[in-house]
Parts: structure tokens; sequence; C-alpha cells
């Protein structure tokens, strides 16, 4: 598997090196979940999941651009007709391009039919010049995803999905271009071999809370209730062992260290049932470690739920480290500024018991609590 198919991808040596992938996911894009079911609805149907989409394909850099035009050497003289053609073509020329293409997207208003038309028709055949010239895959596959971007905004959704299959084609090793596919094909209707790709990327990383949610709506879409059992199941699995990693103590104190469960809390967003809920409110309380409580706010703020107001205000209370008092004072300006008042219950009606998930989901991972003899169950939220 690439080394950037996970969290955390490496920067890479050179523009042919796709280590630069970024998750799709913005750690601090606010999708609250009201319910187990409702990240497919925010994510594939609603507006707002069209704009995630094309927003993630703007997060993509495969390439690093600040690589390009280092060298100092000097080409030898070439005929003018030559240098121009040979200028127009370079990977370091059209990477600008490619550059200047996606900050003029970013840029538009989503909202206003004739912009999106405009920037249609004066970037897709640069874009389309650029997938096609481009010595560096990551570079044409970059400029693919951009343009599908661009046709899925114009609601050609057939264009938009050629182009991000050639992505997916051009980095098979990637996991990114995938996940996007993914999306598009089902916001087409097209559910089996949309179901085909979310598998891949849940098995990209299986604590993908968000994915596995995506799994199983995709199943129930593609009429395949057994499947849609297991994932939802896989899910509930994935999620206890999340939360048992941010929380658990063995003999020598916590299971995990300060940064797995960091990255634990950061997991959890996605799920914003009681369970988790209690259990973010009770780590909140206890984490001795800012970075963790910095994580756990963030998590908070994204779910938006009015119930981790008054946990939150008595952490800011007695908190005294200004990274951390940053974290919480933004969760609380987000839970204000668009408040979810719900009581998360439990899971769907078709959700398995977790036992039957699949033995994929249950295998412990480097993360999981379990793995590090932890105890059976954290203690009791107050």
């Amino acid at each position: 598997m690439s080394r950037s198919s996970k969290r955390g991808a490496l920067v890479p040596a050179d523009r042919n090196d796709p280590g630069d992938l970024r998750d799709l996911r913005d750690p601090r894009d606010p999708c609250p979940q009201d319910g187990w079911r409702k990240v497919w609805h925010r994510t594939v149907f609603a507006a707002s999941g069209l704009l995630r989409r094309i927003a993630a394909v703007l997060g993509l850099a495969v390439i690093a651009l600040a690589g390009c035009g280092e060298t100092s050497t000097t080409p030898p003289p070439k005929p003018k007709g030559a240098a121009v053609a040979a200028e127009a073509t370079d990977d370091d020329a059209l990477a600008g391009r490619y550059q200047a293409a996606k900050e003029r997207i970013a840029g538009l208003d989503p909202a206003e039919a004739m912009a999106r038309k405009g920037a249609l028709n004066e970037l897709g055949p640069d874009l389309r010049e650029i997938a096609e010239k481009a010595k560096a895959g990551p570079l044409r596959a970059n400029a693919s995803l951009l343009l599908g971007s661009l046709y899925e905004m114009n609601d050609d959704r057939r264009s938009a999905i050629a182009f991000y299959r050639q992505a997916a084609d051009l980095l098979p090793a990637e996991i990114e271009p995938k996940r996007v596919l993914a999306l598009a094909l089902a916001a087409d209707g097209q559910f089996q071999e949309a179901v085909t790709l979310q598998q891949k990327v849940v098995e990209d990383d299986m604590d993908d809370l968000a994915s596995w949610l995506i799994l199983g709506e995709l199943h129930l879409k593609n009429n395949d209730k057994e499947s849609a059992t297991q994932a939802y199941g896989a899910y509930e699995v994935r999620r206890k062992g999340i939360l048992d990693g941010l929380v658990l103590h063995n003999e020598s104190g916590f299971a995990q260290g300060p940064e797995d469960r960091a990255r634990c809390a950061f997991a959890l967003a996605p799920a914003s049932d009681n369970g988790t809920a209690m259990g973010l409110l009770y780590a909140l309380k206890n984490e001795p470690d800012p970075k963790v409580r910095i994580a756990i706010a963030s998590t908070m703020g994204q779910q938006h739920l009015v119930g981790y107001q008054k946990g939150l205000e008595e952490r800011l209370a007695v908190e005294d480290d200004p990274g951390a008092r940053e974290a919480i004072e933004w969760a609380l300006a987000e839970i204000r500024k668009d408040p979810v008042d719900s009581r998360p219950g439990p899971a769907p009606e078709i959700a398995a018991d977790p036992a039957s998930a699949t033995d994929e989901a249950k295998a412990p991972e480097k993360g999981d609590a379990a793995a590090k003899g932890a105890k059976a169950s954290p203690p009791a939220p107050p």
C-alpha cells in the first residue's frame, strides 16, 4: 500500500511521487450527525455534499509544486519555436497552470450558475490539456480530479465520473481518487460499483467511521440488507474500539499514548450517539494532556451537540493551556452558531449485533486499546 493512502502522508520528494495526497475530510468540517445514517444524506444527496466533494478535490495536492524550477542548470539554446513548444508542455509550466486553475475554482460561488458555466468554458480546455500532456501521472490525476469537479459543479455527472475514473486509473495505489469516484457514482445511482470502491476505502482505513456509515447506506441503496447489516455492525465495533482507545487505562496508566488518544478523539467525529458523547465529556474532564483536549474539543465542535456546552464551559473555566482554551472557545462558538439539540439514540434497527461484524473489522490494529491490555471498561462518566 502506498505510504500516502493513510493519514499523515509524507511530503513528496519530487513531483512524480504522489505522497502528498491528503485525507479528503477537513478535520474541522462541520458535519454533525443526528443519527447513524445522516452522514450519507449530508455527504451524497444534500447540496452541501457536492460542495464537500469539490472542496475535497481542491484540497488534494498530488505533486509538490514548491519543488518546481529549483534547478539552476541552463539548457542549450533551441530554436524559438521549439522553445515555446517545450515550455508549453513542460511539467513545471503545466503545474503552474494547474495551480492557477485550482485557485480560480476555489474562489467560485457554486450558487452562481453563470460563474460555474464560465469557469468550465474558461478552464476546462486548459485542465484537459494538462490531464493529457503532463508527463507526471500525479499531475495528470490532479487535473482530472479538478476537471471532474467542474463538470459535477455544472450538473454533468457522467463527465465528472469519467474524469474521476481517469484519476483513479492513473493512481491505482491511491485511495483518495477512489473515494471521490465512489461518492459520484452513488450520486448517479450506480450503487454496485460505488459499493465496490467504498469497500476499498474502508479497507484502507478501518477506523474511518464515516466511510463505514456510507458503505452501509450504499448497501441499502443497492438492496443488500445483509451486507448493510454487516457494515453497520463493523462501524459499531470500530466506534467502541476507538472510544476505548481514548479513555481506557491499564496498570501503568492510559492504555494509549497522547498522540494515539488524540487520533482517537478526532476519529470519533462522525459518531454522535449518546455513548460516544458521554465518553467525550468524560475524557474532556479527565484528560491530562492538552493535545488530546484540543482533539476532543475539535470533535465536539464538529458535532455541534448542545449537550456538550456545559462540559466545555466547565473545562474552559479551569483550562490553563492556550491551545486548548482556543479549541474549546472554537467548539463553543460552533455549537452556538449551529446548535444540534438532539438526544442521539441507539443504532438503526437494521444494525446487527457487533458480534456479526466482519472478521476484518474485529481484528485489533495498532490503535486498538484492547491490543495493549486495557481494562474491560472505562470508569463511568460523571
